[in-house]
């Protein structure tokens, strides 16, 4: 049997990727995970960007061309 290597998902990473099932900044991702766990999970700014980096590598995530620092 294959499985894939993204799996399981941290807590923290299923969060994040359900915060992200529509387009939002680091500050609205945080509100809405809390909003998710109905408010069991709160995330760091440092946890979170590390999430987010660690989902951008596997490209499990994109950012959106307006979302892109210059």
């Amino acid at each position: 049997m294959n499985r894939n290597k993204n799996l399981p998902l941290t807590e923290t990473v299923y969060y994040v990727l359900l915060a992200l099932t529509e387009p939002a900044h680091g500050y609205a991702i945080m509100q809405k995970v809390e909003e998710l766990s109905d408010g069991q999970v709160r995330l760091a700014a440092g946890t979170m960007y590390e999430a987010i980096e660690n989902l951008l590598k596997k490209k499990l995530i994109t950012l959106r061309e307006s979302d892109r620092r210059i």
